[in-house]
């Protein structure tokens, strides 16, 4: 309840902000250059059904981009991270790769994959995979010795360590570095939406509906108000995941 009341403050205090710079530029240019919010709501509703097959688009894409980076980043990591002689092999491979950004290789995406559906998923999951495999390797390598030699001296085996040590310790700062990428994702969707779907339109993803109707401003800043709703609800989906799988880091909060 708390938690809502905080996101609703956070809400009024950017739709506050937003009329004061409509009003500022309306006295100072002389006509609205920014859209006011509820021009931008009602060009929403106008054309609700456009807005939210793109938006279901992009939610879709991203969904299925944060699953394929968490069912391989992930496992990848820990075993990396885990293994002192896995570390000294992959270790520089991976922190060479990760810089990389994914639209740099935007051509040879085109080449791999082509044009459509697959090239816009493989993009941005390559984005969050490389945040959740760094974050789940550096957790992993920084788990005190002292806690796997107390559970191997228990005679745990290799699967209960890592069920029981490991994938405990790591899971926290993986949904930490998950949350955080969420904006960085949310960017690249928009590159790979406009970059990759010129012949989508609107249908396209809410990049191809702010590309589409980039001359009305009033509904390509619906299509950036989109943005910011499908990464709050991704933040969220993912925080409420943490607090469900995490509930050791969270006992005794409230």
């Amino acid at each position: 309840m708390r938690q809502s009341f905080h996101y609703l403050a956070a809400a009024f205090a950017i739709f506050l902000f937003w009329t004061l710079m409509s009003f500022a530029l309306e006295l100072s240019r002389g006509w609205p250059l920014i859209p006011y919010p509820w021009n931008v709501a009602a060009a929403g509703v106008q054309y609700w059904n456009q807005w939210i097959a793109a938006f279901a688009s992009s939610a879709r894409r991203f969904f299925i981009s944060l699953i394929l980076s968490f069912a391989t980043g992930l496992p990848l990591g820990l075993l990396v991270g885990a293994s002192e002689r896995l570390h000294r092999w992959f270790s520089p491979l991976i922190y060479l790769l990760y810089p990389i950004p994914p639209i740099a290789l935007l051509f040879f995406l085109y080449m791999a994959f082509g044009v459509g559906e697959m090239v816009k998923v493989i993009t941005v999951s390559l984005t969050l995979f490389f945040q959740v495999l760094v974050a789940a390797h550096g957790a992993a390598k920084n788990i005190s010795p002292s806690y796997i030699l107390a559970v191997k001296a228990a005679g745990a085996n290799s699967l209960q360590l890592h069920r029981h040590v490991i994938f405990p310790a790591v899971l926290p700062e993986v949904f930490t570095a998950a949350r955080v990428s969420v904006g960085l994702g949310i960017t690249m969707l928009y590159i790979a939406e406009t970059k990759l779907g010129i012949l989508g339109g609107p249908g396209a993803g809410l990049g191809g509906f702010i590309e589409t109707y980039a001359m009305r401003t009033d509904l390509s800043l619906a299509g950036v108000v989109g943005l910011a709703f499908l990464g709050l609800a991704f933040y969220v989906l993912l925080e409420l995941l943490e607090r469900w799988l995490c509930r050791w880091k969270y006992a005794g909060k409230g």
